[in-house]
């Protein structure tokens, strides 16, 4: 018989249910879940997007090797164990947690098996609606006036886009005082603890921007400078990163999980979950919130403009074109649905990109989509789907930022299947630790 290797023979410790004398079997059971969690970390580290828990716990480092087969079997047994327990909320989200791992493992083992919408369903929960694309057509339209001139739409954007590209040297200023902008406008609605902290980091080590919690209300976001290149880019990102994106959202959770702190399970951040889905689309909604059309013309006009160089005179076009191209963001999604599911060779898929879209970057996307599937529904259709919530929330006399708080602090992952039609009402966030 072969020996097995350090790291399958801890995981084969963990599958053991914990001993009877456990006072507590629900909170070994949690335990157990973030040693495989971290163990998948280990297979694949892209999977763990953050973790900030018991340093005993994390497997990502150990020593040895980790199978699929042997990570599905602690997953199973897991949930089995979990299964038996008396039902409690705390039980009921662990238990989702380990199904949707369990899925996650079925995708990536092989990757094609399931189609985009069912991987969205099985690994996220998420039925989207019916794609919308009525509005495609006016919004090439409109572009096309915003731009006049020769040439063809995409060759006038291109040039368009070159006129507002920030020097290198003023590149981090402007971010910076976005991201000032975005926490001072947040900080009127959400309390911010005393203590936090987002610390940006430059570099190229990371294609886009990358956010992480490190736990105790603060977090690290490291940023390529060729992501927030014009005014744009620089005011969506430091929104959608920081304030009220995600760095504001774990701070939340930590928030209305008061002096016991979050469940240990809620300290390991998974990609590809629910969870993160939800956060995207929240993220991407909270940029409009913060900024509503009126507050984006007169912050990027009087603030952004002048400290970038630009010509004030131009701050009017210049929203509107990138809010047209913002709104062709629903284009996306059919086509990498239709690339992925492989009913369109790349190349199309490409063209299509450029052409409806108006993507600059569309290998890269398309890279992305195959890297991560049905996750890329996270930027669009779950943002459409909290704007939707939010509606009918504040419809409801909910305040939009305190109804978008309690989403995100669930997290509310429940309202991403529009067919069970979750967002008529709001659920009072509570501790994750319950």
């Amino acid at each position: 018989m072969r020996r097995l290797a350090a790291g399958a023979l801890m995981l084969l410790g963990l599958f053991s249910p914990p001993a009877p004398a456990s006072p507590d079997p629900l909170e070994s059971q949690a335990r157990r879940f973030v040693m495989l969690a971290t163990a998948l970390g280990h297979l694949r580290p892209a999977e763990i997007d953050a973790y900030w828990g018991p340093a005993d716990l994390d497997l990502r480092e150990k020593g040895g090797t980790v199978s699929p087969a042997t990570l599905r079997h602690g997953l199973v047994q897991l949930r089995g164990d979990v299964a038996r327990d008396a039902p409690s909320a705390r039980r009921d989200r662990l238990a989702a947690r380990l199904d949707q791992l369990i899925a996650l493992l079925d995708v990536i083992e092989k990757p094609r098996s399931l189609s985009f919408d069912r991987q969205a369903h099985q690994v996220y929960g998420l039925v989207a609606p019916a794609a919308d694309m009525s509005g495609q057509a006016r919004t090439l339209a409109k572009l096309d006036r915003l731009l006049p001139g020769h040439g063809d739409l995409t060759s006038r954007l291109v040039v368009w886009r070159a006129r507002f590209v920030i020097p290198g040297a003023r590149r981090k200023a402007v971010f910076l005082r976005a991201l000032e902008e975005c926490r001072a406008r947040t900080f009127v609605h959400w309390p911010l603890p005393p203590d936090e902290k987002l610390d940006v980091v430059w570099t190229t080590e990371v294609p886009a921007a990358w956010h992480r919690y490190q736990g105790h209300h603060h977090s690290l976001l490291q940023i390529n400078p060729a992501a927030v290149a014009d005014p744009g880019s620089a005011l969506d990102v430091a929104c959608h990163e920081g304030y009220p994106g995600h760095h504001v959202q774990f701070l939340a959770m930590d928030a209305v999980a008061g002096p016991r702190g979050l469940a240990v399970e809620d300290t390991v951040v998974i990609l590809r979950s629910p969870d993160q889905v939800l956060r995207e689309g929240a993220a991407n909604y909270g940029v409009n919130l913060a900024f509503p059309d009126s507050a984006r013309l007169a912050f990027t006009r009087d603030v952004l403009f002048p400290l970038a160089g630009f010509d004030r005179r131009e701050a009017v076009r210049f929203v509107q074109v990138h809010q047209a191209v913002t709104e062709l963001s629903r284009s996306v999604l059919p086509i990498l649905r239709n690339y992925y599911d492989g009913r369109i060779a790349s190349g199309d898929a490409m063209a299509r990109l450029i052409l409806e879209a108006q993507v600059s970057s569309p290998e890269a996307l398309l890279e992305y989509t195959r890297d991560t599937g049905a996750y890329v529904s996270g930027y669009t259709v779950a943002r459409d789907i909290v704007a939707a919530c939010m509606s009918s929330r504040s419809q409801a006399g909910k305040d939009r930022w305190q109804a978008l708080r309690e989403i995100v602090t669930g997290p509310d992952t429940a309202i991403l299947d529009v067919s069970e039609h979750h967002c008529a009402t709001a659920h009072a966030p509570q501790a994750s630790n319950d």
